[in-house]
C-alpha cells in the first residue's frame, strides 16, 4: 500500500466518525429542544426579555415618545 491510499483509508476513518459523532450529537440537541423542560424556559426567558423591554421603554418615553409624535 502507498503512502496515498494510507492518506486516503484515514481520512475515510476520519470522516465516518466525524459523522458518527455529528449524529449523535443532533439526536441529543433534537431531543433536548422538544423536551418539556426546555420548553418551559424559554418561555420564563421570554416573558423576561418582554418584561424588560416595557420596563425601558416606559422609562424613556419621553425620548421615543417626542419622535413619534413629530412624525
Amino acid at each position: 500500500m502507498n503512502e496515498n491510499e494510507k492518506k486516503l483509508q484515514r481520512i475515510i476513518r476520519e470522516e465516518l466518525s466525524k459523522s458518527d459523532v455529528n449524529s449523535m450529537i443532533n439526536s441529543k440537541l433534537d431531543s433536548a429542544f422538544t423536551s418539556r423542560e426546555f420548553k418551559q424556559k424559554v418561555k420564563e426567558l421570554s416573558s423576561d426579555v418582554v418584561s424588560e423591554l416595557f420596563k425601558i421603554l416606559w422609562q424613556r418615553n419621553n425620548f421615543w415618545k417626542s419622535g413619534v409624535s413629530r412624525a
